[in-house]
C-alpha cells in the first residue's frame, strides 16, 4: 500500500510541478536545491572586505520551472562576507568566504545556499582556488560557501559569476514572473545576453 504522503512510492519523491504546488493552486513551486546562476554586483577582497559586510547579487539567468520563467533574470538579492583575512607578511595566503543569502522577488525572499565559484573561464579572479566548505564549519545556516584562497590578496571583481542553490521550496503565483518582467524591462537584460 502506498503512503499518501509519498505518492511516488517508498524512498522516491515526485517532481513538483505548477499543478502540484499544494495549497497555492496554480503556483510555481521552486524546489529546494534548484541551481541558480548569480552575478556579484560589488568588488570584494580579502584586504577590503570585513566579516558581516553585505553585497548585492543579481540573478544572471532566469529560474525556469516546467519550461516557464518562475523568477526572471535581473532579480536582485543579498550576499554576505562571512570571513575575510588579509595576506600575511610571511607569505600567509589571503582568505575570503562569501555566502549568497537570498533573492528578493515579488515580496518574498528566496533563500540561497551552496555558493560556489567556477575555476575555469573566470579571469577576474587572481589565482584563486575554489573549495567547498561544509556548513558544519560555520555557525550560520548557509550550507556550502564560496571559499577563496590566494597566495596574495583575494580579489573578486564586480560582475563575477557564481552558482548557488535554493535553500528551501518556495511557491510563487504563476503570473508573478510575467508581472515583474513587464514592470521592470531592465530585469530581462540578463536573459538576452
Amino acid at each position: 500500500m502506498q503512503d499518501p504522503a509519498h505518492p511516488a512510492g517508498r524512498g522516491e519523491t515526485a517532481q513538483p510541478t505548477v499543478a502540484d504546488a499544494g495549497p497555492c493552486h496554480g503556483c510555481f513551486l521552486i524546489p529546494a536545491l534548484t541551481p541558480v546562476k548569480l552575478e556579484l554586483m560589488a568588488a570584494l577582497g580579502s584586504k577590503i572586505s570585513k566579516p558581516g559586510d553585505t553585497f548585492e547579487i543579481r540573478l544572471a539567468e532566469p529560474i525556469v520551472v516546467d519550461g516557464r520563467i518562475a523568477v526572471p533574470a535581473g532579480t536582485t538579492g543579498q550576499g554576505e562576507v562571512v570571513h575575510a583575512k588579509k595576506s600575511g607578511g610571511s607569505g600567509a595566503a589571503g582568505e575570503l568566504i562569501l555566502a549568497a543569502r537570498y533573492l528578493d522577488f515579488n515580496g518574498q525572499r528566496l533563500r540561497l545556499r551552496s555558493m560556489n565559484f567556477a575555476q575555469s573561464g573566470q579571469p577576474k579572479v587572481n589565482t584563486v582556488n575554489t573549495i567547498a566548505v561544509a556548513s558544519a564549519a560555520s555557525p550560520l545556516p548557509i550550507g556550502l560557501l564560496g571559499f577563496l584562497i590566494s597566495g596574495g590578496e583575494v580579489v573578486v571583481q564586480q560582475g563575477m559569476i557564481a552558482t548557488a542553490k535554493t535553500a528551501e521550496p518556495l511557491a510563487l503565483p504563476v503570473g508573478a514572473a510575467a508581472a515583474a518582467s513587464t514592470q521592470n524591462p531592465d530585469q530581462q537584460q540578463g536573459e538576452t545576453k
